[in-house]
């Protein structure tokens, strides 16, 4: 999600709640913050998969995620020179996951910080980036942990 001259990048659990959000110039890449945005995340939380699109599709990328004992599940980019990597069936069906960032990058867009963002400077972007991701976290632990326990509460 771009905000101006600055991008938000999200990490994300398999139900949409925000691990780790890193605010950073537009001019940065994706892959560029995998690895540290995976370090990140690593402390926060114990994850067996790390699900990318193929913006991510870069070796180093694959061998520090498989270095720490998780599987790296990473689209191919089909404009390499030497083809995408193909995913297995298994790893297909638990790619479809993968959808759940985006999801939560459009919630954000459409609901919680809106199309445009009218602050200046990396301060007030994030601050205004990063209150929505709390926000975020807010109504996805509420969607998935506290009200589904005061639903099975009630019944």
């Amino acid at each position: 999600m771009t905000a101006s001259t600055y991008k938000l990048h999200l990490d994300v659990t398999g139900m949409g709640i925000p691990v780790t959000a890193v605010v950073t110039g537009a001019n940065v890449h994706d892959s560029q913050l995998a690895i540290p945005m995976e370090k990140l995340t690593e402390r926060k939380i114990h994850h067996l998969y790390s699900l990318m699109d193929s913006a991510y599709d870069a070796q180093d990328i694959r061998n520090y995620i498989e270095a720490k004992g998780r599987v790296a599940i990473i689209d191919g980019n089909k404009r390499r020179s030497e083809g995408a990597c193909s995913l297995d069936s298994a790893q297909k069906e638990r790619f479809k996951i993968r959808s759940t960032v985006e999801r939560a990058n459009s919630h954000l867009k459409d609901w919680l910080i809106g199309g445009k963002v009218y602050v200046r400077g990396i301060r007030k972007v994030s601050f205004h980036l990063m209150s929505g991701v709390v926000c975020l976290a807010a109504v996805k632990i509420l969607q998935y942990l506290v009200v589904p326990q005061q639903d099975a509460d009630a019944a």
